[in-house]
């Protein structure tokens, strides 16, 4: 495999633990809020400085006892077949590994929750499925959404569900709805929403939404879950 990024160190990526990050390439989504457009479009693809598996891999023995995990985010990690080769060279070096995942290849995270390869799964759900095509674009069935909110829901691998608060295209009534949808679960998270670099150039200047509101929503849908933030 090769990424598009490693950030060596990380105290808030994977919840408890110290951990490095890396970036896969490739994503099948077209969110227009997206913050890693360098790891979406293929245009930008090409111009991204890459890293390879054998670097990260000797990065990561060479902070073994100082590092407890690796998170493994994007683009959409299971979109490369080569992952689950990549992560059993991760955890035969001890390390535990969370997953970043839009959900949309449910039968390969089924293998690698099955095949013991990952810790934790954080899984963006964006909207109620029935918006999913503003990000979808077509290109993947919502059935597979579908199918790994309930994969997760079954809780063999530890896992959490988020939502970013997205300006002009995500609703209070959108929340509640995937509220509904994905309770009961342990963790819930609410997103800032980060302008500043965005894939559709529109959504770099909006301002998220209110704090007020957002927290409002918060303690609102807080009893549905263990747990519950905003991020």
């Amino acid at each position: 495999m090769f990424f598009g990024g490693l950030q060596r160190t990380t105290l808030v990526d994977y919840p408890g633990k110290i951990a490095a990050t890396v970036f896969t390439m490739g994503c099948n989504f077209r969110c227009p809020y997206c913050h890693n457009p360098e790891l979406v479009l293929p245009e930008l693809i090409k111009k991204q400085p890459k890293i390879s598996e054998a670097e990260v891999l000797k990065f990561l023995q060479n902070r073994q006892g100082l590092l407890e995990g690796l998170c493994i985010t994007g683009g959409e990690p299971t979109m490369h077949l080569d992952l689950a080769d990549f992560l059993r060279r991760v955890k035969a070096l001890g390390f535990k590994v969370k997953l970043d995942s839009n959900g949309s290849f449910p039968d390969r995270l089924k293998k690698l929750i099955n095949q013991h390869l990952v810790d934790y799964i954080a899984m963006d759900v964006k909207f109620p499925l029935e918006k999913y095509v503003l990000v979808t674009k077509g290109r993947v069935p919502l059935e597979n959404v579908r199918k790994s909110v309930d994969l997760l829901k079954q809780g063999k691998v530890d896992y959490e569900f988020r939502t970013t608060l997205v300006p002009k295209i995500l609703t209070k009534e959108d929340v509640l709805q995937i509220v509904e949808w994905i309770k009961p679960a342990p963790k819930y998270f609410l997103q800032r929403f980060r302008g500043k670099k965005t894939l559709d150039p529109e959504f770099s200047n909006l301002r998220g939404w209110p704090e007020e509101e957002m927290r409002s929503l918060l303690e609102e849908i807080k009893p549905n879950f263990k747990e519950c933030a905003l991020r």
